[in-house]
């Protein structure tokens, strides 16, 4: 069996989630792994017999880019059956319903969804010290091995859509999900750190940071998605949330993808 799996990572979680998915099914089946800021016009979606998708929550949705990238897409002319995933801070609400609703638009069935949690890119900057926020899930390296076996057994078997059911108790984050997608802490930087590489700039997913007269970045507040990549992947820790002080961590600071513990 040919499968894509296409995914849209913010800081490193749902790319280490997808990687795992990759070597699950590498030996067994012809794999592609790229992501969607990476996708080139050489991959031809229907090409291929079945997809993984996975994206990051953020603030109980889809990250920005991957609902861009499925909206833009073209209806397929035959349906392709889908493992949907995403990765969240806590949960993951609706995320996966709304994404698997515009898949079936495009003609891409979900037979599979799941929700992975990691550490959380939020979390660990605005929230107060908790070891929570910087671990993922226990067993995470197994759950996704099962779920790749479900996956591929579906695949063998008629395809039947499986919508992810609407979860009444997400309806108590509509406050957080309002106020989140609209109102955000500024990104700061502090000058005695940034080395001016440019880094942050560079690999913006939505291009929202530009450089001031003196070099320093400079970001745009009403574009940026929240997804933190810029501040995480620092490598001077030179930008914060915070006005007054550096971060003193980050996701960056030598994790252990696969194991999800601190070296």
């Amino acid at each position: 069996m040919n499968i894509l799996i296409l995914y849209y990572s913010g800081v490193g979680n749902t790319k280490m989630v997808a990687t795992k998915i990759f070597h699950e099914l590498q030996g067994s089946h012809e794999a592609t792994l790229v992501s969607i800021e990476d996708l080139s016009t050489d991959i031809t979606i229907a090409d291929y017999d079945s997809l993984v998708i996975g994206f990051p929550t953020i603030h109980a949705a889809p990250a920005y880019p991957i609902l861009t990238f499925i909206k833009q897409m073209e209806q397929l002319e035959n349906s392709i059956p889908a493992f949907l995933f995403t990765t969240c801070g806590l949960y993951s609400a609706n995320t996966l319903r709304i994404f698997a609703k515009l898949c079936e638009k495009k003609n891409m069935i979900t037979i599979l969804s799941r929700s992975y949690r990691c550490a959380a890119t939020d979390g660990i900057l605005l929230a107060p010290a908790m070891r929570i926020w910087s671990r993922h899930e226990k067993r995470l390296d197994k759950k996704v091995e099962n779920d790749v076996s479900v996956f591929i057994r579906r695949c063998n078997d008629p395809v039947v859509a499986d919508i992810p059911r609407f979860k009444i108790y997400s309806i108590l984050n509509y406050p957080n999900k309002f106020f989140g997608q609209r109102f955000s802490p500024p990104i700061y930087t502090h000058k005695q750190h940034c080395v001016l590489c440019g880094k942050c700039r560079i690999h913006c997913p939505v291009q929202c940071i530009c450089k001031d007269d003196e070099g320093y970045p400079l970001f745009d507040n009403e574009k940026c998605i929240h997804c933190y990549r810029c501040i995480h992947h620092c490598p001077k820790k030179a930008l914060s949330l915070t006005k007054k002080r550096p971060l003193l961590k980050t996701l960056n600071d030598g994790w252990n993808w696969s194991s999800g513990d601190r070296k």
